[in-house]
């Protein structure tokens, strides 16, 4: 089996999503489910590479990108309520913009990591050997 460019890219995905892990220590509101969704999608990424690096075939090994693709938003996505009237305040300056700037860098890491996915997911992570 030959890697793809959407291999690389999903590596690059899951590399990012464990980067958010450590980021949303930083966040000043948190939900009790973006962490175990963000691990999910790192658990889910490594695994599938890792079959994919020692040349195993793995069952809808191009589908699993999607998948990481769709923890790592739903993670953004519940990040969002916790937070959202501090961000608003810190650009309306009723609150100091250092209250919202972790959880900006957590959310444009997480929005890249899900972009990658998303773009690896259409790649696919392999190619049959002809």
């Amino acid at each position: 089996m030959k890697k793809t460019a959407g291999f690389y890219l999903s590596a690059l995905s899951a590399v990012l999503a464990l980067v958010c892990i450590f980021l949303y220590g930083s966040v000043l509101f948190t939900s009790a489910y973006v962490r175990p969704l963000l691990i999910a999608d790192v658990v889910v990424s490594a695994l599938v590479l890792a079959l994919v690096g020692m040349n195993k075939t793995v069952p809808f090994g191009n589908v699993l990108p999607l998948v990481g693709a769709v923890l790592c938003m739903g993670a953004v996505a519940l990040s969002i309520a916790p937070m959202v009237n501090t961000v608003v305040f810190a650009f309306m300056g009723m609150n100091p913009m250092s209250n919202a700037q972790g959880f900006l860098t957590f959310a444009g890491v997480g929005l890249s990591a899900w972009l990658l996915a998303v773009i690896a997911s259409f790649a696919g992570i392999v190619k049959k050997a002809a």
